[in-house]
């Protein structure tokens, strides 16, 4: 692209900069070869920042007029209808009837995961207890048995004698014991049938962490996987994944074959829960990627409220782990009708069902397609490989540091807090009901709001009150649980919030063609903070506060860190430039450049 272009692009779409008509006249002349490039300015629309570099005379463009070369996290403060359009749109439209009733079921996907991920909170619930009556002692009043004992410390024989007026009926002459054995008011739970207390309590959280590391390392390579053998089939083989490695859960046998089990299952499970939403944001277009893809987070805060009452009505944990997978196994029906991305087909030359799915959603749209449409079908021809390197290289190192340091503090509040609920006091079931609605109110009434003030600075307030949120929860006297439980639910619906649009803001930072592979490292941040949030309530046994202090301390410098974010432009590199439907592959997704026109 010439300067010239360049220059016409930037004037049309940022209203400071001034047109020069003698460049405007000239466009014509702007030679591309092998053949002539003509600037087609009605395809411009500076009020919904939609721009195209142009397209060859004559061609079909492979990839569509797809509009974007600016990303600017403030200023696209209004979502367009056409924007992000590409072929597959004009064939199939924004969004239909297909696309409602597959992204309504791929959002469903949401749930089983969710459950999953949530289901260790009431399987591993500290209920009380104390050190199980040794032999010869059977008789000593339960009541006064547990006013006597300490489970966790060595208890003098004689002082329990003499308060219980027992007497040891036994040979043996000593004088302290310390328990073997526990017994644990409430219904059995992984902390009871291994007795996780006392020297072994640490144990619950390597217990949650192997879950969390499983998720982590599947938020990673999800992506690739998905890139390279498609949605669809790596959507199912996931879902039969998580079905088969729940219900072995149900049955360990063992603590150690408990947790190699919860390692695959987290995989399986954060699996699921992206490659779902990439599947869902690839049927749609325009202004409805951005809504849908922020609707397909509201499942998981259903998914709380639905999991509180099913733990309250199913208090066992194997039952419970029964429940919550086995309904699921049903999503495998649709294993043969649920559609291939018709985007990832098309980047991967899958022509022969890339049509049998344009036909099929064209039906269901009833929209009528144009005789010949299957010739503007074909793969790109080249391809330019984009590697994490390029994420920190001089234009955008800022930029990946900055986000990596967002989405690790997001993901250490959203998942500190929901799954320590039980650490904040009061009863776990309404707390996980009342942040589960608080969160879903956020989620619907952040779309709104974005549209109106645009993502950047609805970020910097949500991360500044769950900052705050959490360090005033310090600040109150103990016993005040309400208190606690307030700000720890203004907390949770912020970060909630944030939770469901910072993979939209992470996209519009970078140059379509990094868009994937940026994404890709805000899931690494990700995925090392949920390695850490296990650990960070040990950190209570250090000073009470401690967990909340940190919690607040990151909210703050996320919110500093999005307040440092700057606007991007795109800029073609020289290898980018007049280059005719080559597709840019990364190592976590890919896009095309079509005559001059950049695919989302």
């Amino acid at each position: 692209m010439t300067d010239e272009r360049v220059s016409i692009v930037n004037a049309i779409s940022n209203p400071k900069h001034k047109i020069n008509k003698k460049m405007v006249n000239r466009s014509d002349q702007i030679e591309a070869k092998p053949k002539v490039f003509h600037t087609n300015l009605n395809h411009f629309d500076a009020s919904t920042d939609k721009k195209c570099f142009g397209k060859m005379n004559g061609d079909k463009v492979p990839g569509g007029d797809v509009p974007v070369i600016k990303f600017s996290g403030d200023r696209d403060e209004k979502l367009d209808e056409n924007c992000d359009s590409d072929v597959i749109s004009k064939y199939i439209g924004h969004y239909g009837w297909w696309q409602f009733f597959w992204t309504f079921l791929l959002v469903l996907c949401q749930c089983p995961s969710t459950f999953q991920i949530y289901a260790f909170v009431f399987q591993g619930y500290r209920h009380p207890f104390h050190c199980a009556r040794p032999e010869g002692l059977e008789s000593i009043n339960i009541t006064i048995w547990r006013q006597i004992t300490k489970p966790c410390e060595a208890n003098d024989l004689k002082s329990i004698l003499s308060a219980s007026e027992q007497t040891l009926d036994t040979s043996e002459d000593f004088h302290s014991f310390y328990c073997d054995a526990y017994e644990f008011e409430g219904d059995e739970n992984v902390i009871s049938e291994w007795n996780l207390v006392c020297d072994e309590e640490n144990l619950v959280y390597v217990v949650e962490m192997c879950f969390l590391a499983g998720a982590a390392i599947g938020s990673i390579c999800s992506g690739w996987v998905s890139d390279r053998f498609g949605r669809r089939h790596t959507l199912m083989v996931l879902i039969l994944m998580q079905a088969i490695f729940g219900i072995l859960v149900a049955f360990s046998t063992s603590l150690t074959m408990f947790m190699v089990l919860r390692i695959i299952l987290g995989f399986a499970s954060m699996g699921v829960t992206m490659v779902s939403f990439v599947l869902v944001v690839e049927l749609v277009s325009g202004k409805w990627r951005t809504i849908i893809g922020v609707l397909d987070i509201l499942p998981v805060a259903v998914s709380y409220i639905l999991i509180a009452g099913i733990a309250y009505a199913v208090p066992q944990w194997r039952q419970l782990q029964l429940v919550i997978t086995v309904p699921w196994i049903s999503f495998l029906f649709a294993w043969y009708y649920l559609p291939e991305s018709p985007r990832w087909l098309l980047e991967n030359g899958k022509i022969e069902e890339l049509i049998k799915v344009i036909n099929i959603a064209a039906k269901w749209n009833k929209i009528e397609l144009p005789p010949g449409y299957e010739k503007t079908l074909h793969k790109p021809e080249e391809t330019l490989t984009v590697s994490f390197a390029k994420l920190f290289k001089a234009n955008y190192c800022r930029t990946t540091i900055l986000m990596i340091v967002i989405w690790y503090a997001l993901i250490l509040i959203y998942f500190g807090l929901t799954l320590h609920l039980a650490h904040l006091g009061g009863d776990i079931y309404i707390n996980t009901i009342i942040a589960g609605l608080l969160e879903a109110v956020s989620i619907l009434l952040c779309i709104f709001v974005v549209l109106k003030l645009g993502l950047k600075i609805n970020l910097v307030i949500y991360m500044l009150v769950a900052g705050a949120g959490c360090l005033a929860v310090n600040f109150l006297p103990d016993g005040n649980y309400f208190g606690v439980i307030t700000f720890a639910m203004i907390v949770k619906c912020s970060i909630g919030a944030t939770n469901a649009l910072i993979p939209t803001f992470t996209a519009i930072q970078y140059p379509t063609t990094m868009r994937t592979l940026s994404v890709g490292i805000g899931n690494f941040a990700a995925g090392i903070a949920l390695i850490t949030v296990p650990y960070l309530w040990l950190l209570e046994n250090v000073q009470k506060d401690l967990p909340m202090t940190l919690m607040g301390l990151f909210g703050i410098i996320g919110a500093g860190a999005l307040m440092l974010m700057k606007d991007k432009e795109l800029n073609l590199t020289n290898d980018e430039k007049n280059v005719k439907g080559i597709n840019v592959k990364g190592t976590t997704g890919t896009q095309t450049i079509s005559n001059g026109c950049i695919d989302a």
